[in-house]
């Protein structure tokens, strides 16, 4: 059976606050789904289909970029990472797949029992569309071209031709824009609906990639890139201000994240988490985003514990580039990260009089801060005297605190530590904090996050708008559309794009600042405007699962992995296939090629042939 088929086979689960979906499979579909009940519970199962994708690992967004390094307990997928062990028989790969066609089939559904005796039948039908198109995205971004299933599959279906990926574009437009033209949908929704403002977020996406995949040039790997078509990146332009809608920031980056406020003004579209729901169990229904990007720390969850700490798979910790993106004065460094890791890690959040009489367990300066005064810090509250001090840049200057249990007398130790071992190594890392769920009680590892995945926000649309009119050839509002961001987070307006500093790591005692201030340390300008684009989209959007597909689109997969991934040694010979090709792509899942009589392995993504082929 052709893994497109898969879908029929569905069940119904609770899935947030707008719905309390109740398994109803003992009543035969044709006569519970055209009831008002079976119909709002069959569109439910659309959204839910969202959990399945970013609930768990990111390792499809993450794996394989410039941003994120091999952890403590190494690399979440190590073929993803590093490219050339990657397979058509991977599971990740084919995991990602289904669960695309999954939810795919369950729009479809909702789109087939449309006639149910509901209300909102026809505002719930645009939904499912838009969720349709949104599946097929993915599926486009991480496989290119794949096959178009637009009927609810009941039975055995196995004849499916992979379409072109232009092909699935226009079908992907196709479907949005008669959503819009129906304009059924409310402009906006916090209740884990889709508004119009997520289709236009959608249509912007979906129109900047097709600009760049069918309205640019290159080489083979990606470098000099010409422009040769402006329509698609024109209209991404124009859809990302609809999203927009002449909105601006309204909070504080950290205040737009903080659990306390999911369903603020500047979030457009997120998979919605709501405790508190029958039926749910709430040490397994959650989701793992919080889990992500770090180390172990300081684990208090064994016996004695007060379970305030996190549970973290040391997977995707941040990478040394990642690390020196962050600017002087920007709030998303502290925002982004547990700059002070408290030794019980939740108190940081439960008030100034708890936070201020926790011990901090360790402190991480941003590579800016001068480290010649970085014993100041122990000395500067009863609080911070048995803290470790670890500077985030390379090498890594820090202070190890230890206590005489006898005597109760401290004792510092100032060294050096390369950044490998910063970043491998229990309690000396950066932990990313912004999804942090800190209602949540750790249960082993399991799923307790409650805080909402966002998909798509009033930030990250600005970015969008700066890239697709950078690309029409409009520099002024890209940058005025940069600038918005940058702004929210005290980032200094740039004037210019060539005005823009990146800041790096050459390895040696340049690197950091050793009192001698920033400029000691290694720094590059002229970049082009797209890789400024870029670095802003690591700073705003670090952690959330946009970093491979932004790599991919823009070209830069190859090259920005050759320079930044320390695990491809500079060897661009990991992205070349059997076949001579560069992998581009992921390859197509040989489980489907192998049931879909409509596929055959001359199918195949370039990059993951064999040589014979």
């Amino acid at each position: 059976m052709s893994t497109l088929a898969l879908a029929g086979m569905f069940t119904l689960t609770g899935c947030s606050d707008f719905l309390d979906a109740e398994n109803k499979s003992n009543l035969n579909s044709d006569v519970y789904f055209k009831t008002s009940e079976g119909f709002e519970n069959l569109t439910t199962n659309a959204y839910y289909k969202l959990r399945a994708i970013y609930g768990d690992s990111p390792v499809m967004f993450c794996s394989g970029t410039d941003l994120y390094e091999r952890g403590r307990s190494n690399y979440a997928s190590q073929p993803l990472s590093l490219y050339k062990d990657l397979t058509a028989t991977d599971g990740n790969v084919l995991g990602l797949y289904k669960q695309c066609y999954d939810g795919i089939q369950q729009c479809n559904a909702v789109i087939y029992y449309q006639g149910a005796a509901s209300a909102n039948a026809a505002i719930r039908v645009d939904e499912a569309k838009t969720l349709k198109a949104f599946y097929y995205y993915l599926l486009s971004q991480q496989f290119g071209g794949v096959p178009i299933s637009d009927e609810y599959i009941t039975g055995v279906a196995t004849n499916f031709p992979r379409a072109q990926q232009n092909e699935v574009y226009e079908y992907i437009i196709k479907i949005l824009k008669e959503v819009e033209a129906n304009n059924k949908l409310p402009q906006d929704d916090h209740t884990g609906r889709i508004s119009m403002r997520t289709v236009y977020n959608f249509l912007a996406k979906v129109y900047l990639a097709y600009g760049w995949d069918y309205g640019t040039t290159s080489e083979a790997d990606g470098s000099n890139v010409t422009i040769t078509d402006k329509t698609n990146f024109t209209l991404a332009a124009q859809y990302a201000d609809k999203a927009i809608g002449g909105k601006s920031p309204s909070l504080s980056f950290s205040d737009m994240w903080n659990v306390a406020n999911e369903d603020n003004d500047d979030i457009i579209f997120a998979i919605k988490y709501t405790r508190n729901i029958v039926g749910q169990d709430e040490t397994t229904d959650g989701n793992r985003q919080d889990a992500q990007f770090a180390n172990y720390y300081n684990d208090d969850s064994g016996a004695g514990g007060k379970g305030m700490t996190k549970y973290t798979t040391s997977q995707f910790p941040a990478s040394e580039k990642l690390i020196y993106l962050f600017e002087p004065g920007d709030d998303r460094f502290a925002g982004t990260f547990m700059v002070e890791q408290l030794t019980e890690y939740k108190n940081f959040y439960f008030g100034a009089a708890i936070k201020d009489t926790s011990t901090v367990y360790a402190y991480f300066p941003a590579w800016y801060e001068d480290l010649s005064q970085i014993s100041n810090y122990n000395e500067a509250m009863s609080t911070h005297k048995t803290t470790s001090v670890y500077s985030s840049s390379n090498p890594c200057v820090y202070i190890k605190t230890s206590v005489n249990k006898r005597t109760g007398k401290i004792t510092y130790t100032q060294d050096k530590q390369s950044y490998e071992t910063s970043r491998t190594s229990n309690g000396t890392s950066l932990c990313v904090r912004k999804f942090d769920d800190y209602n949540a009680v750790r249960k082993g590892t399991n799923k307790v996050s409650f805080h909402d995945i966002v998909l798509a926000h009033l930030t990250e649309t600005y970015l969008i708008a700066a890239e697709a009119y950078h690309m029409a050839g409009d520099d002024a509002t890209s940058l005025q559309r940069l600038n918005v961001v940058r702004q929210r987070a005290h980032a200094s307006t740039l004037t210019s794009y060539a005005s823009y500093i990146r800041h790096y790591s050459d390895g040696t005692d340049k690197s950091y600042n050793s009192g001698n201030g920033i400029d000691n340390v290694p720094f590059e300008t002229n970049l082009d405007p797209v890789d400024v684009i870029l670095d802003e989209r690591a700073r705003e959007l670090c952690g959330e699962y946009y970093r491979w597909m932004d790599l991919r689109r823009t070209k830069r997969l190859i090259n920005y992995n050759v320079k930044y991934n320390s695990g491809l040694n500079g060897d661009k010979s990991n992205f070349v296939g059997p076949d001579g090709q560069y992998r581009w792509f992921r390859p197509f899942p040989q489980d489907e090629i192998n049931l879909n009589d409509g596929i055959s392995d001359a199918d195949q993504t370039p990059g993951y042939k064999t040589a014979a082929e």
